[in-house]
């Protein structure tokens, strides 16, 4: 799974189902399943996060782990500097982004209505 611009430059297709609801098996990303467990423990279920760090080494190994609790961190990072410092992006930023945000159900989220 790609974000958004580096999907188009590679001609591939965005698979929007691989980062909302139930995480699913995908052939473009390899341990998907457990990768999205890991997010999921990380952001929403502490308690979990043992057993979703252990299907990953499972399924791949304890470098992809790193990688990919490394991923997790910077994100986490990013979020809270953007939210802490008020940054918002321009109108046309959100023209550009509106039919990925609508269609991931970003508008949903608490922090889009401020």
């Amino acid at each position: 799974m790609m974000l958004r611009a580096s999907s188009s430059v590679n001609d591939m297709e965005v698979d929007l189902n691989a980062i909302q609801g139930e995480a699913i098996d995908s052939s473009a990303v390899v341990a998907a399943s457990a990768l999205a467990n890991l997010v999921d423990a990380s952001v929403n279920n502490l308690e979990n996060l043992d057993a979703a760090r252990a299907e990953l080494v499972d399924a791949t190994d304890e470098a992809t782990l790193v990688d990919a609790a490394a991923v997790i961190a910077n994100f986490e990072m990013m979020t809270r500097i953007a939210d802490g410092t008020g940054t918002r992006h321009t109108s046309d930023r959100m023209e550009s982004m509106a039919d990925i945000t609508t269609a991931m159900g970003l508008h949903d989220f608490i922090s889009a209505r401020r």
